[in-house]
């Protein structure tokens, strides 16, 4: 049974509150003594005496905090011995490097943990699901790593480039870790192996990665290392955004598992990616989302509770989950289907086609790679033969239904020559098709060949007819010599400029269709795109409108709180001046408790008009 050790005792965040309370009090110029931690801890976290106590202790014996011995100088204290407590400097931390981290790699705490034989990483007996009891413990990720690996390497790490920029896409925080102030105090205490996206990245480049397990465990341990900076319930969010890295690798690293094939074409995107078939085939089908009617898709995978992982054929190959009862084969008709044929649906049709025609050449090449060599000459020459036979079959149709009359034969030209026709088509196709798996090589076999033909031939004419027919076909062929090879050229390369004046007019046809097509989908996209813009333009109008709309009534309220003081200001001044009771000037000579006046000049006129009859002044 594998020993569990106690590399540290101390919990990660109660140390971390513990280095701040000593900054804080040392920058008070007081000494950070066991009291004043304790008030600390009390007013900031509300964390008791005792735990403080035990913490401390914890983080003394991890070398996370040092203890001193001091005498006092100052006051009472003068000559009294104290102990205090100091935060390490970086280059007086000496840890001893076993080769193991100090906290274990699944809940990220201290405590007893049993050591990986391979690797570095250390967990709790209750956070691994491999077996402690045995003399020696060898971790999951380790394991994962000793498994032949299907994937080539290179395939492996081109495929997890594009899941390491996806993911560095999504957290631009953990792009680089160590830089920060934070990460700078904290990491050279708590940090065994430093981890980040750019490494990461950049072990990627270097094709370092054997499995995706090795992948998935550095994703961990970035996560591993924030959750030992930052902790779990920091401010900044950080353990959270790692939480969501991990999370999305996950995600990524299922899609290739369940098709290498659709995760590469659907970053690298080349020209008609989603057509492109992959080694092992998806199941077509017919989906049919909410709101939406059939489409075709492909079934990327099965889930458990009778639903369909499906990812859509057209332009944006959306994905989603569709229930069982919302399926239906690729081979149903369109009449059954009952879907409106808009543009996007054509458009996805057309591109299930170009898959379909994509599949079955794949398939062919596969049968041909199993196939090959097997076969011998003489296969090859009847396959050939065949070939050119099935060729003149579809020139004769063709001069059939062009010409409206029967097919050239040596029979049927020697029937001519006796001024007399064969009376049905049949005899002719018999004929023409006899003559196709001649080969011209075998001309001795063509008088018993005529012969017979001549035969048949004479039982749908007259008597006298066919012993002619025949006499002269048995002489012409044995005074004659064979000109088959002249008759195949001639048909041959009619059929060659048929052929190349269909294919033209066909090439020109589908050209002239697909800059149609095109024209329509281009102006199909650039109203998107302009309706896009114009949205999006419009809603960066209503944002800044907004914003200014805030910006000025804050703008116009700050104005009136300074016009609203200034005035009570103004008021309160107004209000501690006396006032000339004649002309209402600030006056300068007081006369009773409720006159004065600005001048000599107004308490006279007052005085005598009014004043010297109510005047309360003690004379």
């Amino acid at each position: 049974m594998v020993q569990a050790t106690k590399r540290r005792q101390a919990n990660v965040q109660r140390v971390q509150q513990l280095q701040t309370a000593i900054s804080y009090i040392r920058q008070q110029k007081q000494i950070s003594n066991l009291e004043r931690l304790i008030k600390y801890m009390h007013r900031e976290h509300g964390i008791g005496k005792a735990d403080t106590e035990r913490q401390l202790q914890h983080a003394v014996k991890d070398s996370l905090i040092l203890s001193y011995t001091g005498i006092g100088f100052k006051g009472s204290k003068t000559g009294v011995e104290y102990e205090g407590f100091r935060v390490p400097e970086p280059e007086e931390i000496e840890f001893e490097d076993d080769g193991h981290d100090w906290y274990c790699f699944d809940c990220h705490c201290p405590g007893e943990v049993v050591c990986c034989s391979d690797c570095w990483r250390v967990y709790h007996r209750n956070c691994t699901p491999e077996d402690t009891t045995e003399a020696i413990f060898t971790c999951t990720v380790c394991k994962a790593g000793r498994k032949k690996n299907k994937t080539k390497r290179k395939l492996l790490n081109t495929l997890l480039s594009y899941t390491v920029m996806r993911l560095k896409e999504k957290t631009r925080e953990l792009h680089r870790i160590g830089h920060r102030e934070e990460e700078k105090k904290y990491m050279p205490f708590f940090v065994y192996k430093p981890m980040d996206l750019n490494k990461m990245e950049q072990k990627v480049t270097e094709s370092q990665y054997r499995t995706v397990e090795e992948f998935l465990s550095d994703s961990k341990l970035v996560y591993h290392n924030v959750f030992l900076i930052y902790g779990d319930d920091t401010k900044d969010g950080m353990a959270e955004l790692a939480r969501i890295m991990i999370r999305d690798c996950k995600y990524d690293l299922d899609e290739m598992s369940q098709c290498q094939n659709c995760y590469y074409m659907s970053n690298a995107k080349p020209k008609d990616w989603f057509c492109q078939p992959c080694e092992i085939s998806h199941e077509l089908v017919y989906a049919k989302l909410k709101g939406y009617s059939y489409w075709p898709a492909k079934v990327i995978r099965y889930l458990e509770e009778s639903k369909y992982d499906v990812r859509f054929f057209g332009s944006l190959h959306q994905r989603a989950l569709i229930p069982k009862e919302q399926i239906k084969p690729i081979n149903i008709g369109m009449k059954e289907l009952n879907a409106k044929r808009t543009a996007g649906f054509v458009k996805a049709c057309e591109e299930l086609k170009l898959h379909q025609k994509l599949l079955e050449e794949q398939l062919l090449k596969r049968e041909k790679k199993k196939g090959g060599g097997e076969g011998n000459d003489q296969d090859s020459e009847e396959e050939e033969e065949e070939e050119m036979g099935n060729i003149g079959d579809e020139v004769v149709d063709k001069e059939e239904d062009e010409k409206s009359h029967d097919a050239v034969s040596s029979t049927s030209q020697s029937a001519k020559n006796s001024n007399q026709k064969v009376s049905s088509p049949e005899d002719s196709n018999i004929v023409t098709s006899s003559e196709e798996y001649i080969p011209p090589e075998k001309k001795a076999k063509m008088q018993i060949v005529t012969a017979t033909i001549g035969v048949q031939t004479s039982k749908k004419t007259s008597n006298s007819a066919s012993k002619v027919a025949t006499t002269q076909t048995e002489s012409d062929t044995s005074n004659k010599t064979c000109d088959c090879d002249t008759k195949y050229n001639k048909i041959f390369n009619d059929f060659k400029e048929r052929l190349d004046i269909d294919h033209r007019d066909s090439k020109e046809k589908a050209l002239k269709e697909l800059a149609e097509r095109l024209q329509r989908d281009f102006e199909e996209d650039k109203q998107q795109a302009v309706s896009r813009a114009m949205g999006k333009l419009q809603q960066e109008l209503e944002k800044v409108r907004r914003q200014t709309e805030e910006k000025c009534k804050e703008q116009y309220m700050e104005e009136m709180k300074k016009l609203a003081q200034k005035h009570k200001e103004s008021i309160s001044a107004t209000k501690k001046k006396q006032w000339c009771y004649n002309c209402e000037e600030e006056a300068m000579y007081h006369c009773c408790w409720n006159t004065s006046y600005c001048s000599v000049k107004c308490q006279q006129e007052h005085w005598h008009k009014e004043h010297k009859r109510v005047c309360r002044r003690k004379r």
